[in-house]
């Protein structure tokens, strides 16, 4: 078995745009059939547009958290952090104060001007990416000022991070599941530049991420407008990748602290093992009773090259982290509403592990940004 890549499944799930694409399509061919409604004469008929379902209710929140995160990461990184220059913030370098070397605060600031603007480009919908590509075009057209309540410190601005951390996750478990897997993404992210941020800041306080089973409904559903799942085969599909790479992770973990003599390391890749060997069983069991594949854990597994030098040994951890958060990213798309909990958890518990691995992540792990097609003009 290879390491964990992107997941196949993941791959044919259509982004958000082009589902919004295809749907608009799908509504002015149904314009041209007979017996579609009346048919106004003299002018066009009064419209009601209909109440916001649930996907748009969490998009309005989200965007409004996205607003007011790129605001403050924008003034920050303008003042290249010296509004915390006075707060007992590391210097530019990355030096903590207990001399380690952490990520330093204009470089997390920079990352997150690049970030944050993606993934609220990501949660618009065709027609507002198109206002927004118009109004961009045109000389006349004003800026919107900045959110009166966006951060002003380093502090403030973790602190939204975090919202935004914890209301994608929630969004996540309630939207259509087109929409679930740009949202998870988005909450892994946060809960990645969250952790690289306080450290880079020293400043500001993290909240824990909450345990699965308090992932729950926290709004309700508007009954004209109930949020829809994907196809069976996809969830079928991906759960099972989830349970195979959960049980090779839990092996590679056991074999990781055979190797070391360090008694920490041990015990921590210990750990890292029991955590992912328990994922594997709770997904075997959800998938036993979804009538899904169920994968047995195996005695052993095969390493990558065949056996684990010290170099491939240090980077396993990335490597197995961020094939991980793509495999549940793609179970949350597509899994049914209440088997979604284990894997939003798993994606942000991967983004915070990353965290102390890299430097660098994409706005939204294991999805493609689309480019806006370009305008002919016309």
């Amino acid at each position: 078995m290879l390491l964990p890549t992107d997941s196949p499944s993941a791959a044919r799930l259509p982004s958000r745009r082009r589902v919004l694409a295809s749907g608009a399509l799908g509504v002015l061919a149904l314009a041209g059939l007979p017996g579609c409604g009346r048919i106004a004469v003299g002018g066009p008929e009064a419209y009601t547009p209909p109440p916001p379902g649930i996907d748009d209710l969490y998009r309005a929140d989200l965007l409004d958290v996205l607003d007011r995160a790129i605001a403050g990461a924008e003034a920050l990184a303008g003042s290249d952090g010296d509004s915390d220059s006075d707060d007992g913030a590391p210097d530019p370098s990355g030096a903590t104060a207990d001399g380690s070397t952490g990520p330093a605060l204009p470089g997390v600031l920079s990352m997150l001007v690049a970030a944050l603007p993606a993934q609220r480009a990501a949660l618009l919908t065709g027609a507002e990416a198109e206002r927004a590509a118009t109004a961009g075009s045109d000389p006349a057209s004003t800026s919107p000022p900045p959110p009166s309540d966006a951060p002003t410190d380093a502090a403030g601005l973790l602190a939204v991070l975090v919202e935004l951390r914890l209301l994608a996750a929630d969004a996540a478990r309630q939207v259509s599941g087109s929409l679930a897997r740009p949202v998870v993404a988005i909450a892994a992210h946060s809960a990645w530049s969250a952790r690289r941020l306080h450290v880079a800041a020293a400043a500001g306080e993290v909240a824990p991420l909450r345990p699965a089973e308090e992932i729950v409904p926290s709004r309700e559903v508007p009954t004209t407008d109930p949020a829809t799942v994907g196809a069976e085969v996809d969830y079928h599909s991906t759960i099972e990748r989830a349970q195979q790479e959960e049980w090779y992770v839990g092996y590679l973990y056991e074999v990781l602290a055979a190797r070391t003599t360090d008694a920490g390391e041990r015990e921590a890749g210990l750990a890292h093992s029991d955590r992912h060997r328990a994922r594997a069983e709770s997904l075997a069991a959800i998938a036993e009773e979804d009538g899904a594949p169920v994968v047995p854990r195996q005695a052993v597994y095969a390493l990558p090259g065949g056996t684990l030098d010290d170099r491939m040994a240090a980077e396993l951890p990335r490597m197995l982290a961020e094939g991980l958060l793509v495999d549940h990213a793609a179970l949350v798309g597509a899994a049914p509403f209440d088997r979604r909990p284990l894997s939003i958890l798993a994606t942000m518990q991967e983004g915070e592990l990353l965290a102390t691995r890299t430097e660098e992540m994409p706005p939204l792990p294991g999805l493609e940004i689309e480019d806006p097609a370009p305008s002919d003009g016309g």
